[in-house]
């Protein structure tokens, strides 16, 4: 790996943070304008290189492959499963590029582009395309050149200069109006959210109704593409989808934690996966909250994303560090390993003007690139591998690039020249720019997605490129998640929407408010610094048109100061030793009790049937404490579990022919009603969970009241699956376990989460027992019933 001039940064070793510091006090100017300008050439080099690639060896395939030289084409090179979906034999990677052309100056390029597009792109393909990756890349690009060509237009020199300009009259938008009517036929649900996947030529066929489940950012990730085709083309139809789509989400939030999963039924608007972050799945629906609000004025937008970022932030971030939990119950991390796409977060993040936090974050992710010259798509807070692939991903680069544009600190254009050396060094093949099949390896993938010239060169390019050397002017435009152009004038074209019934539900204290029936407006900051800083990166439209901007919430002192991005330690929670807390008193779904672990640097992250402890010696604030006191926890936690209520229960089932059918022993909860303190039987009919592991809200919960509930083992706690039926109505619940019996293995007792919530009991049978009450189910349905007990009463029962 290579090591030469490095910035290295470590969260806890002095003399590393003291060669930082000295690093971080050169004046503001110390990269010369001829270094920067050396490095804008090299990333235009890069841009050549991989679009000349691409044109002579690829065009008109949607994608080049680097290795083989030659373009990929969906339905003749062998197929990649889902990834193929962002495929549609329509010049993926040309149309992605358009508006990237004319910001690194090759305007005569692009207007020949544009003109092959016009000339050969068609949409009526019988191809299924996955609605997310076609809006953002496709329609996106096809919106962010049409609002290029208006720009380049306005400019009386660039006229004169470009005459073909003048030939353009508007046909991308008519190209974007038939491919929005395509993708707007996925918006055919119940619910109002989008179905994943469209076929381009007949709609929502049966394939692509096959899957009802679908991501909340693939949902959330449409209001700037459909807001922009709706105020260009003056039809109103295709905000108005994304805008209830956006509602239909918000509208399924946990209110009490105000967070979203991360997939959802399209149909019947259940959480598929409950787990709730900022990274794959989730990641963009933050972003274009606050963007929509940017873009079209609505303060419905900035209400939504306040709380719901306010939110991440109290339930999610553990240190540096923003895990995935379970949306309705934050308390406990679900997921150990974090991904690559999070890295978008501190760009989000200045444009809220939370530039510390911002900061500290990115700072984390510089440390992992540091590590291996890339990040890797996943990895642990350790920062060992958890998935060793870098597709050439833009999210790093992309907060690097606004968080230089909100401090002018040098240490972000020493970092964005790290990765420009990289991308020469380890990436560069002979035809383009190949991505990272292994970081620890160096090894190359065949394949360099749209995204590479789309997001990731041009961001390079615009770190480096001074104002005064680009043909546009960037103040007048907002980012979409695929770094295309729309025009902040959008905001001026009259489009009026009710407000988010569910807003107005949820609005309470100084939560902002939204507007009535709106016309697209901007709203005042509250410090004038804000202003200034919001208008260095969103803009000279902004301040043309008098646009005032959202309360950001950043302290005036911190933005004034050109901190750099290397040099401040990451602090975990304050330990205080008046609030110690007894191993064996500890409740780990009680934020308190959560909080005073990380302050001795103990983290507890949720795992299939229970909890792990991992303890972080470098966010450890009480001297070295926080190991003995997690060996004390182990301790307690062994103790508690060997105390009562370790009965077995039995549960004896029948049917019409034959009342008594059979009696299967099952283990006992530690949690609900205690079935050795009952001399009584709980039972009825009995149900299966939809879905079987019960961890989301059941489909069919209507069907469960008073019965007896199968769910199945795995995905989350068993207690959660028992709170989830009891809500439904349940009688009592019977855990199926997920995998056979090892041989001499006794059914445990499930453990629950110290939270004295759970009125029913529950038990655990083996999965030959679960399917034996399974077929039963199949063969008598309402007529089958089961009765549970304590084995201690089953002598008295029977007799």
């Amino acid at each position: 790996m290579k090591q030469s001039n490095r910035l290295f940064v470590a969260w806890a070793v002095p003399a590393l943070l003291l060669t930082i510091c000295t690093l971080s006090i050169e004046p503001v100017d110390a990269m010369l304008k001829s270094d920067k300008k050396r490095y804008s050439e090299e990333v235009k080099e890069i841009f050549d290189h991989a679009y000349g690639a691409y044109m002579a060896n690829a065009y008109p395939a949607d994608e080049l492959m680097p290795l083989s030289c030659k373009g990929r084409v969906r339905g003749v090179d062998a197929s990649r499963g889902d990834i193929d979906e962002a495929l549609g034999n329509f010049s993926l990677t040309l149309v992605d590029t358009l508006d990237a052309l004319a910001v690194v100056g090759h305007v005569d390029e692009f207007i020949r582009a544009v003109g092959l597009v016009i000339a050969n792109v068609k949409f009526d393909a019988d191809f299924v395309v996955s609605v997310f990756e076609t809006n953002i890349r496709v329609l996106g690009g096809l919106l962010g050149a049409h609002t290029v060509m208006l720009s380049l237009k306005e400019d009386t020199k660039l006229r004169a200069q470009y005459p073909a300009l003048d030939k353009y009259n508007g046909e991308l938008v008519q190209m974007s109006l038939d491919l929005g009517s395509r993708l707007l036929l996925a918006f055919d649900s119940a619910t109002g959210i989008p179905y994943s996947r469209i076929n381009l030529r007949y709609g929502l066929n049966a394939v692509s109704r096959q899957n009802q489940a679908t991501c909340t950012a693939c949902a959330g990730t449409m209001l700037l593409e459909f807001g922009a085709l709706s105020r260009f083309s003056g039809d109103p139809k295709f905000e108005q989808a994304a805008r209830r789509a956006m509602e239909a989400l918000w509208s399924r939030r946990a209110v009490h934690t105000e967070l979203v999963g991360e997939t959802i039924n399209v149909t019947s608007g259940a959480w598929s996966r409950t787990d709730s972050g900022i990274g794959a799945g989730i990641d963009s629906y933050y972003e274009y909250l606050l963007k929509s609000y940017i873009l079209f004025g609505d303060e419905t937008y900035f209400t939504i994303f306040k709380l719901q970022y306010d939110a991440v932030m109290k339930s999610l971030r553990q240190g540096p560090f923003i895990f995935h939990a379970n949306m309705y119950q934050p308390n406990v991390v679900v997921r150990r390993h974090l991904d690559s796409l999070q890295m978008f977060w501190p760009g989000l993040q200045v444009l809220h003007g939370d530039l510390t936090n911002a900061k500290d974050m990115h700072r984390m992710h510089f440390e992992l690139a540091q590590r291996y010259d890339f990040s890797p798509e996943g990895y642990t807070p350790e920062f060992n591998v958890h998935w060793g692939n870098w597709p050439l991903r833009p999210e790093f680069i992309e907060s690097t690039f606004f968080l230089y544009k909100a401090t002018k600190d040098p240490f972000y254009l020493e970092v964005g020249k790290q990765m420009v050396d990289d991308l020469k060094e380890f990436t560069k093949v002979e035809c383009g720019f190949a991505a990272i099949s292994d970081v620890r390896k160096k090894s190359h993938e065949d394949k360099m997605d749209s995204f590479f010239l789309a997001e990731t060169v041009k961001y390079l390019y615009l770190l480096f490129t001074e104002p005064e050397d680009l043909v546009l002017n960037m103040d007048d435009f907002v980012f979409t998640t695929e770094a295309h152009l729309l025009p902040l004038t959008l905001s001026q074209v009259n489009l009026s929407f009710s407000p988010f019934e569910p807003v107005k539900a949820a609005r309470a204290g100084n939560t902002p408010k939204p507007t009535r029936a709106w016309t697209a407006v901007c709203t005042a900051p509250t410090h004038s610094w804000t202003r200034e800083a919001f208008l260095e990166i969103v803009g000279a439209a902004a301040r043309s048109r008098k646009c005032v901007l959202p309360p950001y919430e950043v302290h005036a002192a911190a933005a004034n100061k050109h901190i750099s991005g290397a040099t401040k330690k990451v602090v975990g929670v304050k330990y205080d030793r008046r609030k110690y807390i007894a191993p064996e008193k500890l409740n780990v779904s009680s934020k308190s009790d959560l909080l005073f672990l990380q302050s001795m640097g103990i983290f507890v992250e949720q795992v299939e049937e229970g909890y792990r402890l991992i303890h972080h010696s470098n966010l450890d604030g009480s001297q070295g404490k926080g190991l003995e006191y997690m060996k004390r926890l182990v301790q307690a936690q062994a103790d508690r579990v060997n105390e009562p209520r370790m009965g077995t229960a039995a549960v004896r089932f029948g049917s019409p022919e034959q009342i008594t059918g059979g009696v299967v022993v099952a283990g006992q909860a530690s949690f609900g009603t205690d079935l050795e303190e009952h001399d009584a039987v709980f039972g009825g009919s009995v149900a299966v969970a939809s879905p079987f592991t019960a961890c989301t809200e059941l489909e069919n919960a209507d069907d469960l009241g008073h019965k007896v509930v199968l769910v199945q083992r795995g995905d989350c706690m068993f207690v959660d699956k028992v709170r989830i039926a009891q809500s439904a109505g349940a009688e009592a619940v019977i855990v199926v376990d997920n995998r056979p019996l090892e041989a001499n293995a006794k059914l445990f007792t499930m453990s629950g989460d110290g939270v004295d919530d759970v009125e029913i009991p529950a038990v655990f049978v083996t999965l030959e027992d679960g399917h034996t009450l399974i077929d039963h189910i199949s063969d008598y349905g309402d007529e089958f019933t089961v009765e549970i007990f304590s084995s201690k009463w089953e002598d008295d029962l029977e007799a």
